[in-house]
Protein backbone atom coordinates (compact mmCIF):
# COMPACT_ATOMS: atom_id res chain seq x y z
CA UNK A 1 0.00 0.00 0.00
CA UNK A 2 1.41 3.31 -1.07
CA UNK A 3 1.21 6.22 1.39
CA UNK A 4 2.02 9.62 -0.07
CA UNK A 5 4.95 11.51 1.38
CA UNK A 6 2.71 14.41 2.47
CA UNK A 7 0.61 12.07 4.65
CA UNK A 8 3.72 10.62 6.29
CA UNK A 9 5.03 14.11 6.89
CA UNK A 10 1.67 15.22 8.36
CA UNK A 11 1.63 12.26 10.73
CA UNK A 12 5.24 12.85 11.83
CA UNK A 13 4.77 16.57 12.32
CA UNK A 14 1.26 16.69 13.85
CA UNK A 15 -0.26 13.40 14.99
CA UNK A 16 2.72 11.93 16.88
CA UNK A 17 3.40 15.16 18.85
CA UNK A 18 -0.33 15.39 19.56
CA UNK A 19 -0.36 11.89 21.10
CA UNK A 20 2.79 12.70 23.08
CA UNK A 21 1.19 15.91 24.36
CA UNK A 22 -2.01 14.07 25.32
CA UNK A 23 0.09 11.44 27.14
CA UNK A 24 1.93 14.16 29.05
CA UNK A 25 -1.36 15.84 30.05
CA UNK A 26 -2.77 12.51 31.21
CA UNK A 27 0.32 11.75 33.30
CA UNK A 28 0.31 15.27 34.77
CA UNK A 29 -3.39 15.02 35.62
CA UNK A 30 -2.87 11.66 37.32
CA UNK A 31 0.15 13.00 39.22
CA UNK A 32 -2.05 15.70 40.75
CA UNK A 33 -5.54 14.18 40.95
CA UNK A 34 -4.94 10.44 40.79
CA UNK A 35 -5.25 7.84 43.50
CA UNK A 36 -1.60 8.31 44.43
CA UNK A 37 -1.38 11.97 43.39
CA UNK A 38 -0.47 15.12 45.25
CA UNK A 39 -4.00 15.89 46.46
CA UNK A 40 -4.33 12.44 48.00
CA UNK A 41 -0.86 12.80 49.55
CA UNK A 42 -1.75 16.06 51.30
CA UNK A 43 -5.13 14.68 52.39
CA UNK A 44 -3.47 11.63 53.93
CA UNK A 45 -0.85 13.85 55.54
CA UNK A 46 -3.59 15.89 57.27
CA UNK A 47 -5.33 12.70 58.40
CA UNK A 48 -2.04 11.43 59.81
CA UNK A 49 -1.56 14.63 61.82
CA UNK A 50 -5.10 14.33 63.22
CA UNK A 51 -4.59 10.65 64.10
CA UNK A 52 -1.30 11.45 65.84
CA UNK A 53 -3.11 14.00 68.00
CA UNK A 54 -5.72 11.38 68.91
CA UNK A 55 -2.96 8.88 69.70
CA UNK A 56 -1.24 11.41 71.97
CA UNK A 57 -4.50 12.07 73.83
CA UNK A 58 -5.07 8.34 74.27
CA UNK A 59 -1.50 7.87 75.52
CA UNK A 60 -2.00 10.69 78.04
CA UNK A 61 -5.27 9.17 79.24
CA UNK A 62 -3.62 5.77 79.53
CA UNK A 63 -0.79 7.23 81.63
CA UNK A 64 -3.36 8.82 83.94
CA UNK A 65 -5.22 5.53 84.32
CA UNK A 66 -2.00 3.59 84.93
CA UNK A 67 -1.08 6.07 87.64
CA UNK A 68 -4.49 5.59 89.30
CA UNK A 69 -4.20 1.82 89.04
CA UNK A 70 -0.75 1.93 90.62
CA UNK A 71 -2.40 3.55 93.67
CA UNK A 72 -4.63 0.46 94.03
CA UNK A 73 -1.88 -2.17 94.12
CA UNK A 74 -2.00 -4.56 97.04
CA UNK A 75 1.21 -3.48 98.71
CA UNK A 76 0.54 0.26 98.26
CA UNK A 77 -3.20 0.96 98.63
CA UNK A 78 -4.25 4.61 98.72
CA UNK A 79 -7.30 4.82 100.99
CA UNK A 80 -8.64 7.96 99.33
CA UNK A 81 -8.79 6.24 95.94
CA UNK A 82 -10.51 3.19 97.39
CA UNK A 83 -13.02 5.43 99.17
CA UNK A 84 -13.66 7.43 95.99
CA UNK A 85 -14.19 4.29 93.89
CA UNK A 86 -16.48 2.69 96.47
CA UNK A 87 -18.63 5.79 96.77
CA UNK A 88 -18.93 6.32 93.02
CA UNK A 89 -19.77 2.68 92.26
CA UNK A 90 -22.24 2.31 95.17
CA UNK A 91 -23.70 5.82 94.84
CA UNK A 92 -23.36 6.40 98.57
CA UNK A 93 -22.21 9.35 100.68
CA UNK A 94 -21.44 9.95 104.34
CA UNK A 95 -23.57 12.13 106.55
CA UNK A 96 -22.54 15.75 106.24
CA UNK A 97 -21.17 15.34 102.71
CA UNK A 98 -22.29 17.78 100.05
CA UNK A 99 -23.29 16.32 96.69
CA UNK A 100 -22.92 18.29 93.50
CA UNK A 101 -24.78 16.76 90.60
CA UNK A 102 -23.26 17.54 87.22
CA UNK A 103 -25.47 16.75 84.22
CA UNK A 104 -22.88 16.55 81.46
CA UNK A 105 -23.82 14.65 78.34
Amino acid sequence: MYVPYRVKQFVKENIIPLFCLLGMFYCGFQAINGEKGLRQYFKLKQELIAEKKVAEEIALRRAELEQRVSLLKYDNVDRDIVDELARSSLNMVNEGDFVIIDFVE
